[in-house]
């Protein structure tokens, strides 16, 4: 690891939000996170559109993370963050503990914020941790299955003597909440990458057509809302995603927006807005496909906090500019080893070439069904044209006419590592915009809007 005159070691921690997802999230501070890095979705970081950066964490550089062993079984993990770097103070009175095995700890001041009842035991998605009780944790549970599989590559690469991996950072898009509701969804009708090998497309075709992305272009891969009657969150994971039919996805949309006591309507309209903004840039952008990228909208989950004005980031953007040209050339070299094209076998199973030979018409064919799964949601647009003609020409949701604040929401783009572009200079370039993502916004568009409706 480089060594720097300006900043010394940093203790990471697991990020306690994480509600979706494979790879395991640490925290540089509250505001920055740690995601491991995959060379193709750090030059997708790198060459990002202008239009969509606003829709997606900021993206501040590249750091090494180091897994120091310690007595009595447990490790820590450290980074030496870029001179960029500005270390931030933290007000967290306790203390995130890792084992070898896996299992993590909380001494000090935890408070339990997750409700434990929602782990999922066939997944084993975590168990009862010190500093949890039979109702809580101090985590989010799917944050335990993910850390557990990470910590077991990290420690591998040490025992193999391996240098210590990458890792880039990110903007935490959940420091300005104190109580932050997530709703992960993964978006569009087309849930694999270019270079996908034939069994990972027949798995991820699979999924499509069986869940809510054929019918909806979206599913739920993870989701956290707090409860004020509880003081808790209430977690649901991808395999509770993936088993909801389309009336089951409108349910749990309602269920994301109820704080236990009430719904929260107050957060629709923002919430709506942010993604008709998104439509707009989206349908201007060509060759852009998001393939596996999630969405996720975020609210403030109790009324009574008081959300303070943004604080300055942890970064001097100028110099993380000399930092990121730094970053490029040791990384060059993953980006070479991790380009090559899988060969396909030719002897497509006929089933699945069927299903291959149809996806360019399941956005089309969807857009032209009124299923009545959808159509109570789209009475508002006009039955001779499609949702985003509807979408794009009539205005976007106007401006609340009262002088109350508006609640805290954010809607943002994350996980880019099988997305392309012109710019990536790919063997593959499409044309026009992503239709499977605009299908799946415009449908979450028209779900917010029939809840507002019911509940305005």
């Amino acid at each position: 690891m480089e060594e720097s005159s300006q900043n010394e070691y940093v203790h990471l921690e697991p990020f306690i939000h994480q509600v979706g997802g494979h790879s395991s999230m640490l925290c540089l501070d509250e505001a920055t996170v740690c995601k491991p890095l995959v060379p193709r979705e750090l030059k997708f970081y790198q060459t990002l559109p202008e239009p969509v950066q606003k829709f997606v964490p900021k993206f501040y550089g590249v750091i090494q993370v180091q897994v120091v062993q310690e007595d009595g079984g447990y490790v820590t993990l450290i980074a030496n963050p870029p001179d960029c770097y500005k270390p931030k103070t933290s007000n967290n009175k306790s203390r995130v503990r890792i084992r070898r095995s896996g299992s993590i700890e909380i001494d000090g001041e935890a408070i339990e914020l997750f409700d434990a009842e929602q782990l999922n035991t066939s997944e084993d998605c975590g168990s009862s941790e010190k500093g949890s009780t039979s109702t809580g944790v101090a985590l989010n549970p799917w944050v335990l299955k993910c850390h557990r599989t990470q910590l077991q590559n990290l420690i591998a690469d040490i025992d193999s003597e391996n240098n210590a991996p990458n890792f880039i950072l990110l903007e935490n898009l959940t420091w300005k909440f104190t109580f932050p509701c997530i709703l992960d969804l993964k978006m569009g009708t087309r849930q694999y990458g270019d270079t996908a090998s034939l069994p990972k497309k027949q798995s991820k075709m699979y999924k499509v057509v069986s869940t809510t992305s054929g019918k909806l272009g979206a599913r739920i891969g993870g989701m956290q809302v707090y409860q004020v009657t509880t003081r808790r969150f209430l977690c649901r994971n991808k395999f509770y995603g993936r088993s909801l039919s389309v009336s089951g996805f409108q349910q749990a949309l309602r269920q994301f927006l109820h704080n236990g006591s009430r719904l929260r309507s107050d957060v629709l309209s923002p919430l709506i807005r942010r993604l008709e903004e998104l439509v707009v840039v989206l349908a201007r952008q060509d060759a852009v496909r998001f393939y596996t990228t999630s969405l996720l909208l975020l609210y403030e989950g109790d009324e009574s906090c008081t959300n303070p004005a943004p604080e300055a980031t942890s970064f001097d953007f100028k110099q993380c500019e000399l930092s990121r040209m730094g970053s490029e050339e040791r990384i060059a070299g993953l980006g070479r080893r991790s380009s090559s094209v899988e060969t396909l076998s030719p002897l497509l199973d006929r089933s699945f070439e069927k299903l291959l030979s149809e996806e360019p018409a399941i956005v089309a064919s969807h857009h032209r069904r009124c299923s009545s799964s959808t159509v109570m949601y789209e009475d508002a647009h006009s039955s001779n044209s499609s949702p985003r003609e509807s979408s794009l020409s009539t205005p976007l949701s106007p401006l609340p006419k009262t002088a109350t604040p508006e609640p805290l929401v954010d809607v943002r783009m994350i996980d880019f590592a099988h997305s392309t572009h012109k710019g990536l200079d790919d063997p593959v370039v499409y044309t026009g915009p992503d239709q499977g993502f605009l299908f799946g916004l415009e449908n979450m568009i028209a779900l917010l809007k029939g809840i507002e409706r019911d509940h305005g």
